[in-house]
């Protein structure tokens, strides 16, 4: 079993919990995080923005460490904040509407642009993109080669490739698939203060001149109240809504009656739920029991096992998304003045990640678990960050420099990499590239795909209704000899 970590941000600092365990790994004390992206973590630190004022806190993700390695002001009051490109570039969301995007080897701001008229709200990127959402209701995409070329923009200001703009209220937050995105086989999630989500599909050709984006609207799940976050598993088949109602669970597919018994020998077809023009409405929605009223951030494991929950005024759930039920309750003391923003990913090396694991059997001796951690970092590429863009590079200096060991990445061959995504020779990139090498080499030498493929789902459904009848079984022997035990100890 690998090793994930949950990331939870409080006006107390930001605390780093063993997701299955619950012990907490890592501590940043000293700042005060309010928004609902107002930090983000690599493997190496975590940044995150002071509630009270435009300051940027920079911690290690190590053990025992809480005090913060930087400490610097920002340019402006900023919302929220995202790590592009595993950490070498951060990308920030100001009050004032604008995205501002810089290097952190060397601190430089490398772009800063009007994006919204009102506060940037969530930011998420993926595949040589970055999306920006905001309180005008407005979902930007933004091609990041050409974003960060200055010397091709010049003045001229930064243009989206393509905006999503059917939310009538404020974004809360922002899902992308990491792969297949601009290809159209991957989509965007985005929630809204409007009780909507709605996924998207998206294109990008090219007219000679610039890339030019096409979004397709293709389901809107409607829920009863506020959504203040959205979690989506990696198989984009379940949508988790955190909303001012509590938590809901929508299946994308569903079976229904086949016209034809081609499919399926029961007569059953797998389809998309919603449609561009429908609504999926609370029917279709499944609610969490026991739920707070208000949910305000979830996310999932990355098997899409487990969702965690946060609700005010700082109650941490975990959920098994099978059966719906909560698994464990994180309490801590530090947690009681509420969270605000949750994140999972798989642990780092140095907090007991797959690359430091030993197994002994089905259990760790505590030397050898402790043998087992990584050492601690001792640097980092993380520099103060430029308050204003200069000519010729040259970075500003403050008050609260810090001895940092940077390494220097160059800006123009990431440009170039973000560009070959885009590039209209190869539109799908290297991971559909793959995709396609992958489907030949599976493509059936003999016989009807369409008549394997039904044969694999009613096999998985077979399996389905196995799992189902096994857990009952297992409920009711639970519940019996629970019964038969407070029985036997009332007649004691």
């Amino acid at each position: 079993m690998f090793t994930e970590i949950v990331a939870v941000g409080t006006k107390h600092g930001i605390q780093v919990y063993d997701l299955r365990r619950g012990t907490r790994l890592a501590q940043g004390a000293g700042v005060s995080v309010e928004g609902r992206q107002g930090f983000c973590l690599t493997d190496t630190w975590v940044a995150a923005v002071n509630e009270k004022k435009p300051v940027c806190h920079v911690y290690m993700l190590n053990r025992g460490d809480t005090g913060a390695k930087l400490v610097f002001p920002f340019p402006e009051e900023i919302v929220c904040l995202h790590a592009i490109d595993g950490g070498k570039y951060l990308a920030a969301g100001a009050k004032s509407g604008r995205v501002l995007i810089w290097a952190t080897a060397s601190g430089r701001l490398l772009r800063a642009w009007d994006a919204h008229y009102g506060a940037v709200t969530s930011l998420a990127s993926s595949e040589g993109v970055l999306l920006s959402g905001g309180d005008d209701a407005a979902v930007h995409v933004w091609g990041l080669s050409q974003a960060l070329d200055q010397a091709a923009l010049g003045d001229s200001a930064v243009t989206p490739i393509v905006s999503l703009t059917e939310h009538t209220m404020a974004i809360t937050a922002l899902q992308v698939a990491q792969s297949g995105l601009l290809s159209g086989r991957g989509r965007v999630y985005t929630a809204s203060r409007d009780h909507t989500c709605k996924q998207w599909r998206l294109r990008v050709e090219h007219d000679g001149e610039k890339y030019i984006g096409k979004a397709e609207l293709l389901a809107t799940l409607l829920y009863p109240a506020t959504v203040n976050d959205i979690a989506v598993d990696r198989s984009e088949t379940r949508v988790f809504a955190a909303t001012a109602a509590g938590i809901y669970q929508t299946n994308l597919y569903a079976y229904k009656k086949a016209s034809s018994a081609d499919i399926q020998r029961d007569g059953t077809e797998l389809v998309a739920l919603g449609g561009s023009s429908d609504a999926v409405f609370s029917e279709n929605h499944i609610q969490y029991p026991s739920a707070e009223a208000s949910v305000v951030a979830i996310s999932l494991s990355y098997d899409g096992s487990l969702l965690v929950s946060a609700a005010q005024p700082g109650a941490v759930r975990i959920w098994d998304t099978a059966s719906r039920q909560c698994m464990r309750t994180i309490s801590d003391k530090q947690l009681g003045t509420g969270v605000t923003q949750l994140c999972t990913r798989l642990a780092p090396p140095q907090l007991g990640g797959p690359k430091a694991s030993v197994s002994v059997g089905l259990h760790r001796p505590e030397v050898i678990s402790e043998q087992a951690i990584a050492p601690k970092l001792t640097s980092i590429s993380f520099a103060p960050l430029q308050r204003l863009a200069q000519e010729g590079g040259a970075r500003t200096t403050t008050a609260f420099e810090a001895t940092v060991k940077a390494r220097l990445v160059d800006s123009a061959e990431d440009m170039a990499s973000f560009d070959a995504v885009l590039n209209v020779e190869a539109p799908y990139g290297q991971t559909a590239r793959a995709d396609a090498w992958l489907l030949d080499s599976l493509r059936p030498s003999s016989g009807s795909a369409e008549k394997q493929i039904a044969d694999v789902l009613q096999q998985m459904e077979l399996l389905q209704r196995h799992h189902a009848r096994t857990r009952r079984l297992n409920d009711e022997l639970y519940q019996g000899a629970v019964t038969e035990w407070l029985s036997s100890r009332q007649k004691n």
